[in-house]
């Protein structure tokens, strides 16, 4: 008996775990993205935009089915830092199979887990599009000269 309650115990709580801890779990939290805003670092690069809410909080996420500002310039910036060469995404501001498709290779690239879904591990680790006077570059916000603003 005390066998089998300790077995079940021990299942119940990897169980819980596993709940806590799953990739859907942490996005279902955060909002939908609906706009963007574009920020200008200080060597005077500018973002093409970076997913925002309607408060102005990057803290959001996006999946398929998703549409707005918000996925367009996701849209640009997979197309701008990481195209394959192959299938450039139309920058429609409509996340479908394509855009779910582009998301998962960026992912991979930057090594998070390419689930398809964006959101704030996604945004801290993709190099976003950069530019100024026509010179692009690909750089994660964290990696950019300061000060950020909008």
């Amino acid at each position: 008996m005390k066998r089998t309650l300790a077995a079940f115990g021990a299942v119940a709580a990897l169980t819980l775990s596993a709940l806590a801890t799953g990739a859907t779990t942490a996005y279902a939290s955060a909002p939908v993205c609906t706009d963007y805003a574009a920020y200008t670092d200080g060597a005077g690069y500018v973002t093409s935009g970076v997913p925002i809410t309607g408060s102005y909080s990057n803290y959001c996420s996006l999946r398929e089915g998703n549409t707005g500002n918000g996925v367009r310039v996701l849209q640009q910036t997979l197309n701008g830092c990481y195209y394959d060469g192959v299938t450039y995404l139309e920058e429609d501001g409509q996340f479908g199979p394509a855009t779910a498709r582009a998301l998962k290779r960026a992912q991979g690239i930057v090594g998070v887990t390419p689930d398809g879904i964006y959101g704030p591990n996604t945004r801290d680790a993709l190099r976003w599009y950069w530019s100024q006077n026509w010179h692009p570059r690909c750089l994660r916000l964290s990696d950019v000269p300061g000060p950020i603003r909008l």
